[in-house]
């Protein structure tokens, strides 16, 4: 009996994991900003802010999309094809991509 289940405790195991991947990441410069930004599929995305990871939610939005952390006061939004970003109410101009 004590064989069935060292066979089938990997595979429990496997079962029970949950697995995040990683839909797009870029680098994007907002003013003089630079930030690194990975979307997951499970509605969050981290940006990177000098050297710092701030996790977002997806929220509601009434057009495009938004991802906010309320206790870090970022958020990141993309709106008719433009990006931007606010940090403590401040937002910085128009975000571009980094193409590498």
């Amino acid at each position: 009996m004590k064989k069935c289940w060292l066979w089938a405790l990997p595979v429990l195991l496997t079962g029970c994991a949950n697995t995040v991947e990683v839909k797009n990441a870029a680098d994007f410069k907002c003013g003089e900003q630079i930030i690194h930004a990975e979307v997951f599929d499970d509605n969050s995305m981290i940006v990177r802010i000098n050297g710092v990871n701030n996790v977002l939610t997806k929220v509601a939005s009434a057009s495009g999309e938004r991802y906010e952390n309320i206790a870090s006061r970022v958020v990141f939004s993309q709106n008719d094809g433009d990006t931007y970003l606010t940090i403590n109410n401040r937002r910085y101009p128009l975000c571009q991509e980094i193409v590498r």
